[in-house]
Parts: structure tokens; sequence; C-alpha cells
């Protein structure tokens, strides 16, 4: 038992050498911690094993893509330790880059390329597992949704693209029509819009979110103006709600789906008056149909009369009379009565009739 132990002890410090070695060959200069640092031999067979598998997993990057170029992690290019993890890149002299950055700007280069690092550095500094992360909380989902409310004011397109999951895995539909990946809406459809919207705000009327496990739904609805050319003082008012499906991406929201639906708030309908055409069909002095030859303007409206001798002795009322006769007008109210019944009535030549 004591040879096979020995032996058993033996093999592993050869393995131990050799392992060594193999990571001296694929990192060029000066060898991070984890490679100089290998497990000793305790005597005991299986505890090196253990210990031995622990730096190995350690040793290999946590990250698939280079945070510095975005390429694919060559095997044989340098590493670094960066909060508990190795980390890889694409090719050497990124890591030369990648020493230059602040932790800050690591770990932002990482959320955004290699997301599944930093997962890694959360469970190594102990962490919560995903499902207990950001994502599963609605006010980190809230904040998402009003972080992109507020970067789309600013036209920012660093803070838009940072909110969603990147390489065309985010997904966006505006008033049910599939408008594609988050990138094709964001360059053919959003920032266009923003152009001809500066400063563009979303006033919120209602807010909700609802959580489920490891993703959020959050709604807004509300409204927004966009300026009219025709109108400068006067712009129109869209109608808007929208909705994000917020997920979790290695520890940190993003939002996976975004749909937006808007519409023009409808203003107060008001009876359009055909050019050229009156108010009242009746005349308001006599009852009679109206002659379109003989008409007044009155608080903007066009007044009609049968003849002309109705119209001048309109122009003699007091203003509260006019109103009054032009209701009943416009009702088809006024009663019948024959121009001699008229008091003052002088045909031809204008009489006073109701002045007072």
């Amino acid at each position: 038992m004591n040879t096979a132990i020995l032996i058993a002890s033996a093999a592993f410090a050869l393995i131990g050498t050799a392992v060594h070695g193999a990571h001296g060959q694929c990192c060029a200069g000066a060898k991070p911690v984890a490679h100089a640092s290998m497990p000793c031999r305790t005597g005991d067979a299986a505890a090196d094993h253990v210990v031995l598998m622990t730096a190995l997993t350690i040793a290999e990057p946590a990250n698939k893509v280079c945070p510095i170029k975005g390429g694919e992690v060559d095997a044989e290019s340098p590493t670094r330790q960066f909060k508990g993890v190795t980390i890889g890149f694409c090719c050497p002299g990124c890591e030369g880059k990648w020493d230059k950055k602040t932790d800050d700007e690591k770990h932002a280069l990482l959320a955004k390329h290699a997301p599944e690092a930093v997962t890694a550095i959360e469970k190594s500094k102990g962490a919560a597992t995903p499902t207990a992360l950001a994502a599963n909380d609605g006010e980190s989902a809230v904040k998402m949704a009003r972080a992109y409310l507020a970067a789309c004011g600013k036209a920012d397109v660093a803070a838009l693209d940072a909110l969603f999951l990147d390489q065309g895995r985010a997904t966006v539909s505006e008033n049910a029509s599939d408008e594609g990946t988050w990138e094709t809406y964001r360059d053919h459809h959003l920032l266009p819009e923003l152009k001809e919207m500066p400063g563009f705000v979303m006033t919120v009327a209602k807010e909700d979110v609802r959580t489920f496990g490891t993703t959020s739904i959050v709604r807004h609805t509300g409204s927004f103006t966009v300026p009219d050319p025709n109108h400068p003082d006067a712009p129109r008012k869209f109608l808007a709600a929208v909705t994000y499906i917020v997920v979790d991406e290695g520890g940190t929201p993003k939002i996976a789906h975004l749909h937006w639906s808007s519409r023009a708030e409808k203003r107060p309908e008001t009876k359009a008056q055909a050019e050229g055409a009156t108010v009242n069909d009746i005349c308001p002095m006599t009852g009679d149909r109206v002659n379109a030859f003989h008409t007044r303007e009155y608080n903007g409206l066009k007044v009609g009369f049968c003849d002309g001798d109705c119209d001048m002795r309109w122009d003699a009322l007091a203003d509260d009379v006019r109103a009054k006769r032009l209701a009943d007008a416009i009702a088809g109210t006024t009663p019948k009565t024959p121009h001699g019944a008229q008091p003052g009535h002088d045909h031809g030549h204008g009489g006073g009739g109701d002045h007072k």
C-alpha cells in the first residue's frame, strides 16, 4: 500500500511539473501568479489530485471572447488574473492594453464581451447564483427601463447599447411589427427618428414591473410630443406604451426584447365649415332659406341671409341679439316672419329693426 501511494505521489508530482512547463510555453515573459503557484504535494495522492485539478480550472480563461478586440480567445496567447479568475485574449499584445485599464473599465469590457467571466468572478467572491442577482430584482429592471428613456433623450448610442444583449441577441418590435435585432432597429429606425426629435422626453404616467424567476417585465405608458413643421407652436402629442423584457446576463440585467407602440392623440373634432358655405341654412331675420349671395362675417363664422335687406338689419342689431338669432337659425327654430311684419321694416332702405 505504501509503495502504491509513493508511486501515485510521484506521478502527480511529474504531472505538476509538466503542467507548469506547458503554461510557460503559452505565455511569454512574466507569468501570472496562478501559473507559478502550482499545488504542493501533501503526501496524500487523492488530496494532491483535488488541489491540482482546482489549480488547472482556475488557470483556464474564464472568458471565451477577448475583452479587448472581441475575437475568440487563443489558448496560446498570454493571460491575466482579474478578481480571482483568469482572463484570456485573442492575440499577444491585448494583455498590455488590458493592463492599462482601470478595474471599472475591465469589468465593463467583460460585461460587454464575456459575461461568463463576470459570473465566474461573482462565484469566486462567494456571491449569489445568477437566479438571485440583479435581473431577478424588479427594481433593477425598472432602472434599466428608465435608463433606456434617458439615453433616448440624449441619443447616447453607447449608453443604449450597454442596456441590451449584444451580438444580435436582443430583438425589437414596434406597433406589432417585427423590427429585427436591436442593432438593426437602432441604426435604421431609432437614431434617425431621434435626430428629428432633439431632447426627446417621454412623460411616464404609469410604470409597473413583474418578475418571473430571472426575467422581469417592465411596462411604461405615457406620452411624448413631436415638433410639427406646419404648426411650430402646437407640437403633435403621441400616446405611447413600452414593454421591456429584462433577463439576467451573467449577473447583470439586460434588455432581451423591447416593444414600442404609439399613436397620435386625437384632437377634439370640430365641425368643418365648407369653404364659401354659411353656418346657417335659414335666415336669422325671417326664417326663409338663405341666399348665399347675402352674407356677413360674425365671430369667425359666415352668416347667411335671405336678401340684402336682412343683412343690413342684422348690422343694426346688438351683439347679444345677434348671438341669439344666429343660434336659433343654426338650430332651425327661427320663426317665419314676413318682411312686412318685422318691426321698423322699410323694405329696400335698411330700417333699424331690432336695434336697442
